[in-house]
């Protein structure tokens, strides 16, 4: 999976850490724009298995205006929900069992919100309190097609650990 961070050169200025975070980055390369000026942009053709060099990058990145991150090219539109999913997989790592840590997370959630579906088809706590807006009824789209579209809203349908299981409405 490919991951880019694009970081107008204005903003290294005034914090020349992310230039040292930038460069560890598979690739990075600066880009002229005629309208917005140079652009740094790093690329991580690894991620997530980079996913701690892109978590430090992000933390200094988030709230700044003109920042581009893609997925695999589709553009993260929500920084500070794309950071808190890949700290949630990050500490995933570190548990011997991983989709176990994602449903435990999700039942935390479902727990809190009183999820009246036991069955929940998302495993992940991102999705999760989400869920209950999916509709049921006969012609609409397929459940599953409904949490990718969750995930994505979510920013963490990039998630290695991100199982959604196919069921028909």
């Amino acid at each position: 999976m490919r991951l880019t961070i694009a970081i107008p050169e204005s903003h290294l200025v005034a914090a020349p850490a992310m230039l040292r975070l930038i460069r560890m980055a598979q690739t990075s390369d600066m880009e002229a724009d005629d309208n917005e000026g140079p652009t740094y942009v790093a690329c991580f053709e690894d991620f997530p298995q980079s996913a701690g060099v892109v978590a430090q990058l992000i933390e200094w990145v988030w709230d700044l205006e003109d920042i581009r991150i893609t997925v695999d090219g589709r553009p993260v539109a929500s920084p500070v929900k794309f950071y808190n999913a890949l700290l949630c997989y990050r500490e995933s790592l570190g548990a011997p069992d991983a989709p176990a840590y994602c449903a435990q997370q999700a039942a935390k959630v479902g727990e809190a919100g009183e999820c009246p579906d036991r069955a929940c088809l998302s495993h992940c706590q991102f999705i999760c309190s989400r869920c209950l807006g999916l509709a049921r009824e006969q012609g609409a789209p397929p459940i599953s097609v409904q949490l990718q579209g969750i995930a994505r809203q979510a920013e963490v349908d990039w998630c290695p650990n991100l199982r959604i299981t196919k069921v028909d409405a």
